[in-house]
Parts: structure tokens; C-alpha cells; sequence
């Protein structure tokens, strides 16, 4: 099988880790104004300055940017430092406006709209009554996570609230109807256990699991979300974690790199026809070159998304 040579123009950047970009300029492309920062081996990045208006980005400015995401074709995608918070810590936000409200799942929740040093609003969420005082003009929030410039927050005591599952459990939920949540648009299962005890679980990531109304699916409990719901991971129909397979096998590639690294990879397809691009040295390549797949181990499944490992 060839092996298809792709020359890419960034420096060698791991997924997960933070660097320090330097921010350019501001340019429009399309009407759309965005940001263009450049990374340690000087490749561009562009960022919606609708997402970071608030950051504060100045000329020849140096931003620490951690490294969310790298296609395929060596697209990069950062998430800059928040000038204020910090992931995992809390603070104190303003109060806007608070109260009781029906959620997706027809259950009662509290909620605060809340406002940060930008005067940006946030909404946080809690399923556990007992957290909501009214006359509350301040209150203390951890900063889960940030994403695309977005505060993703909840209350510090929530999970202690939060004992319906268990993280890293395996459970088998009746598939009791779909809606759609207002919030994001976007369609949901609606999932029940004994004692009308109901989750959400959103469809887009499943369509092809043949998940209908009516059945029953196994899912294993991820973690507990700053917006007071359960995410859950559905069993794959076809694949198992820590099981080996074998996956067809679409091409071979070199992907050079613009400071001179290189790095093999194998392109594969599973059952699904998804494409997974997987790191390798080069004697899978001469073991594999003739082959049609190559055995992989299932390292992990997120958003039906296998993580693969070859063997």
C-alpha cells in the first residue's frame, strides 16, 4: 500500500498541552472578524473574537494556549488562557436573577443567572433545592471547565447532592422518549431507571447505535456535568473497551511537519465507516504494508468514538 507523504505547515504541537502563542492582529474573513495568533514554530491560528472579546488581546502580546484538538490535516485548535479564572477553582460571581424552573426532564431545578468581571452571564444549575437561596447576591462557583471562552460552572457542594449513580458504573436505562432541549436546540433520549429516576443522553453521537423509544440501553456514568445531569456513555453495538480488533486499513501517511519532525500514521475505518488516524513507527508500516487491516486495541470510547491503540 503507498504511502501518502502530507506536508504540514505547523510545528509538531500535542493535544492536551499548553504553549505560548503570540497574538497578531485581528483580520476579516467572510464579515467574520477573528484573531490570528501564531504558535512556538510561527504556523497561524485564527480565533472568533466574538468568543474572546473580553480577553483583552493586544499586538505582540504573548497568550498561553492550551491545545485542544488536531485534525486530521493538522488543524490546530487552542483554547487561550482566560485572563481571570482558572479551571478547578472558585470564585465569587454576581447574582442577576435566581429561582425554580422545569428542566428538559420536567423536574424541578434552581437556577442563578450569574455575571463575571467581563459582565458576561452564565447560567448555573442545581437538581438539589437545597442549594438555592433567593436573597443570595453573591455566590461562590468552581470554574469546571472553559471552553471556546465559555464558563462552564457549578456549585461546590452540587456532587455531594448527586448520589442517583456512580461514576464509572455500568447501567441499564429504559429509553423512554426524545425531546428537544431549548437550551442548545439540539435532541435528546430521555432515559429511565427504577423509582422515575430519569437522564438525558444526547443523540447526535448515537444515530447509528439503533437506539429507539421504548428499548432499554446499557450505558456506563462518565462524570457528573456542571449542568446538573449525568453524562453517560452508551455501550458501542460492535466494540468493547481493552477488547482487539481488526480495522480495514485506508492508507499509510508521513506527515511532515514545518520544523522538521515526522511522524508515521495509518488511517483506518471500522464498522461504522469512521476514519481514525493513528500514530505509528515504521515497522507497523513494513509489517502491515501489504495487508488489507491491522489489529487494534480499543483504548476507550467517548462520544461513540473509539480511541485506538495498535497492537
Amino acid at each position: 500500500m503507498r504511502l501518502k507523504t502530507i506536508k504540514l505547515i505547523t510545528g509538531k504541537l500535542t493535544e492536551g498541552e499548553s504553549y505560548i502563542f503570540k497574538f497578531e492582529k485581528k483580520i476579516l474573513i467572510d464579515d467574520d472578524e477573528m484573531f490570528i495568533m501564531s504558535d512556538p514554530n510561527g504556523y497561524k491560528v485564527l480565533l472568533p473574537t466574538e468568543l474572546y472579546s473580553s480577553y483583552g488581546f493586544v499586538p505582540g502580546q504573548e497568550v498561553k494556549c492550551r491545545v485542544d484538538k488536531i485534525n486530521c490535516n493538522g488543524k490546530v485548535f487552542v483554547e487561550p488562557e482566560h485572563p481571570v479564572y482558572k479551571e478547578n477553582e472558585q470564585y465569587d460571581f454576581d447574582v442577576l436573577e435566581s429561582g425554580i424552573r422545569k428542566n428538559i426532564l420536567d423536574e424541578s431545578e434552581c437556577y442563578f443567572l450569574v455575571s463575571d468581571v467581563f459582565k458576561n452571564k452564565w447560567i448555573v444549575v442545581s437538581p438539589c433545592d437545597s442549594l438555592y437561596d433567593k436573597s443570595a447576591t453573591k455566590i461562590r462557583c468552581v470554574v469546571e471547565r472553559i471552553k471556546k471562552g465559555r464558563l462552564f460552572l457549578h456549585l461546590p457542594d452540587q456532587f455531594m447532592y448527586s448520589d442517583a449513580l456512580k461514576i464509572g458504573k455500568d447501567y441499564v436505562f429504559g429509553v423512554m422518549g426524545e425531546k428537544v432541549n431549548p437550551d442548545d436546540n439540539l435532541s435528546y433520549f430521555i432515559l429511565q431507571r427504577p423509582g422515575n429516576l430519569k437522564f438525558l443522553l444526547k443523540k447526535k453521537y448515537y444515530s447509528h447505535y439503533a437506539i429507539q423509544v421504548g428499548g432499554v440501553v446499557n450505558c456506563k456514568v462518565v462524570k457528573f456535568s456542571s449542568d446538573g445531569q449525568y453524562v453517560l456513555e452508551p455501550y458501542n453495538p460492535f466494540y468493547c473497551i481493552d477488547d482487539e480488533y481488526d480495522f480495514r486499513i485506508k492508507q499509510f501517511e508521513e506527515l511532515i511537519y514545518s520544523d522538521g519532525f515526522v511522524q508515521k500514521a495509518v488511517v483506518v475505518e471500522d464498522l461504522f465507516h469512521d476514519e481514525y488516524t493513528i500514530n505509528i513507527d515504521d515497522s507497523v508500516i513494513e509489517k502491515y504494508k501489504d495487508s488489507k487491516s491491522i489489529k487494534a486495541k480499543v483504548v476507550n470510547i467517548r462520544k461513540s468514538r473509539l480511541e485506538l491503540e495498535i497492537i
